[in-house]
């Protein structure tokens, strides 16, 4: 229940409140038997600086601890970083939640410092309720923070695996349509990203092209007779043959001439 402590200023808190735990839940009667078991779990550097002090109960100890390896943060410090921790835009949910879970922890420990034995327990249900408040808030997702709400989950492990269910299926929704999100997914028809495939211009390009006309009104193709070249099976607007266009121009332009110089 106790874990050794040999110094370590991020592991100090954790070791203060496994100590506090245990003389709550112990037989008064047993609360000497227990101080003495954590001294023995203090090595290294704390215990040589308690070795010469007469510290006679864990009050004592736990006041010459807080007072050497607690960095000097307020409960307002701890609070406004918690309040104020938003997920990144790179950030899954999965980072998010080991973020908040810190922030939480430190702020609940600041909380536990100086609080008596009897509003421990409130503390610990009111620093719970913060942590599950600022990790919904600070969702970077609208509609997983929406899901998240509706489903007025108080405990923080159905909480997060809500969150991380919804991230799965927005992701999985975004590589079977093809459409650019948190992972930038690209597209199967050109490789681009900012579109989604069924508006990709490279699969539809072709559509867009015009292509010629080779048939006038419901007749075959076989009975269309080219005014330009005089074969079958084409129109003028098709014709491969436009030499023979220049030809019956200059030879109408001719006619006209010839006509007028007779009148």
């Amino acid at each position: 229940m106790v874990p050794p402590f040999q110094g370590n200023k991020q592991e100090v808190l954790a070791f203060i409140g496994n100590v506090d735990t245990a003389f709550v839940v112990i037989n008064p009667s047993q609360e000497v038997i227990l101080y003495k078991f954590v001294l023995t779990r203090i090595s290294g550097e704390p215990r040589t600086a308690i070795s010469h002090r007469n510290l006679e109960n864990w009050a004592n100890l736990k006041e010459i601890l807080q007072n050497t390896y607690i960095e000097k943060r307020t409960l307002d410090f701890h609070a406004s970083q918690l309040f104020n921790a938003k997920q990144g835009k790179d950030e899954n949910v999965a980072d998010w939640i080991h973020k908040i879970q810190i922030l939480g922890s430190q702020y609940r420990e600041a909380a536990l410092l100086h609080c008596s034995v009897g509003a421990r327990q409130g503390i610990l249900d009111l620093s719970d309720r913060l942590r599950n408040i600022c990790f919904i808030q600070g969702l970077a997702s609208d509609r997983i923070q929406t899901i998240v709400r509706s489903r007025n989950y108080q405990n923080f492990g159905e909480i997060a695996e809500t969150a991380l269910v919804e991230e799965n299926a927005i992701a999985s929704k975004h590589e079977r349509h093809g459409v650019e999100g948190v992972s930038g997914y690209r597209y199967s028809n050109c490789g681009k990203p900012g579109h989604s495939s069924n508006k990709c211009y490279s699969r539809n390009k072709e559509k867009a092209r015009i292509k010629p006309i080779v048939a006038i009104g419901s007749g075959a193709v076989s009975q269309v007779t080219c005014f330009q070249c005089g074969e079958k099976g084409h129109i003028a607007r098709n014709c491969r043959k436009p030499l023979r266009r220049k030809e019956n121009d200059d030879h109408r332009l001719s006619g006209k001439r010839g006509k007028t110089a007779g009148e």
